[in-house]
């Protein structure tokens, strides 16, 4: 069986290191965003089209589901600590080439590339959850996921600082930098854990589908969660342009800033943790399922009133993050023994989400404009009600 360390006490973890794996999370997590303020600066340096260019943002996105599908598994076998710091010096230096990007190809190979090893999060995320103590659990993966959302939002405001006062290789060439010596640390801080001898990496993957077949629970939470993602990753992806045409005509640095407002994750993640771990799994669901779905009415003044665009953007990053939260926890619950590789079908599928609501937001704001994400955005949420509260196996309402 699995060790997650290197003797079999199970110590409550130390607030300093669940700190540090959140920075982690965020480090590791983050770097998959910063092309998303950043499309017509990528446009323009390269003469590519917008369509070309926002590409690049549903390529990171495909970029991260497939390590997720391939290489998070892998958690269940090999030892973390070797896993997690091989795939951060591989996403480093995938960053540092992506920097030096020259034409098109060049830029989607290594945009592809530096979101394939960027999935570090993901192997932590369920590591720190099977060595946390059953009370900390919850409140442990609360906390990871705070990290990680903090990361993703200050990616998007770091990326747009760096590409307005310097450019936007600079952004990616700093963080390859920085992955690469934040590595070096985890090397030295995480601890050691044992393989898994029992397991293959055949029997790995041939497992994944056994869990996505026996586990209907684990599927419905993976597709609400998905859709959930699409909401967000729509109105991230449309934001640079929302904000960069009129009225507004905003730079790289100030979409950034607007990002901020994600600021809220951090909260709602950690609140989402706390109320679970005290079992009101459904009072959270129904407060996030309530806030995506509201959230449109707002989003679909965006081009109007800057403040009713914002408070949509609270409202829907509120509510998904805690959903996120919500689902990792309920899903965990499956099988400890194999928590990376249900970590691994439900981001796999949850990404994938991502990957479509980034693809809906540049062709729906190509052909329809903005009223066309938004209409994509309420589909989803309605979505995301159907999932959640029916079910599909019995055919009646949960």
């Amino acid at each position: 069986m699995h060790q997650p360390l290197a003797g079999n006490a199970q110590p409550e973890l130390s607030s300093q290191f669940v700190l540090l794996m959140a920075l982690a999370c965020g480090l590791c997590a983050g770097s998959a965003y910063f092309n998303q303020p950043l499309i017509y600066s990528i446009q323009h340096s390269l003469s590519l089209t917008t369509d070309q260019a926002g590409l690049s943002v549903v390529l990171a996105q495909i970029g991260y589901g497939l390590g997720l599908l391939l290489l998070v598994p892998l958690g269940d076998l090999l030892n973390k600590r070797k896993l997690i710091v091989f795939l951060m010096v591989f996403a480093g230096f995938s960053q540092i080439l992506l920097s030096f990007s020259f034409s098109l190809i060049w830029l989607y190979s290594f945009t592809l590339c530096s979101t394939f090893g960027a999935i570090s999060a993901q192997i932590l995320i369920p590591f720190a959850s099977s060595i946390s103590t059953p009370a900390q659990s919850a409140a442990t993966v609360g906390k990871l996921m705070s990290g990680l959302v903090m990361g993703i939002i200050l990616s998007r405001t770091y990326a747009g600082f760096i590409s307005t006062f310097w450019s936007w290789n600079m952004v990616y060439f700093s963080s390859g930098i920085a992955t690469l010596l934040f590595a070096l640390l985890m090397w030295n801080k995480l601890p050691a854990t044992k393989p898994n001898t029992e397991l293959t990496v055949a029997k790995i993957y041939r497992s994944l589908f056994q869990l996505a077949a026996d586990e209907p629970h684990l599927i419905r939470r993976a597709c609400a969660g998905a859709l959930g993602f699409a909401i967000l990753s729509m109105i991230f992806t449309s934001m640079t342009f929302v904000l960069a045409n009129p009225p507004y005509y905003f730079s790289d640095f100030q979409i950034g800033l607007f990002g901020l407002l994600g600021v809220i994750g951090i909260y709602s993640s950690s609140w989402s943790g706390r109320t679970v771990g005290q079992g009101k799994e459904n009072k959270v669901a129904i407060l996030c399922i309530s806030l995506m779905l509201l959230s449109c009415i707002p989003l679909a003044f965006a081009q109007q009133n800057i403040a009713a665009y914002a408070l949509g953007v609270l409202m829907s990053y509120f509510g998904l993050t805690a959903f996120h939260v919500l689902n990792q926890n309920l899903v965990y619950r499956i099988n400890p023994t194999a928590r990376s590789r249900i970590n691994a079908v439900y981001m796999t599928i949850y990404f994938s989400g991502a990957a479509l609501g980034s693809l809906t937001a540049v062709y729906a704001w190509q052909y329809w404009g903005w009223y066309g994400c938004v209409s994509s955005a309420l589909v989803f949420a309605l979505g995301i009600l159907l999932i959640d509260r029916y079910d599909f196996k019995t055919m009646k309402p949960v």
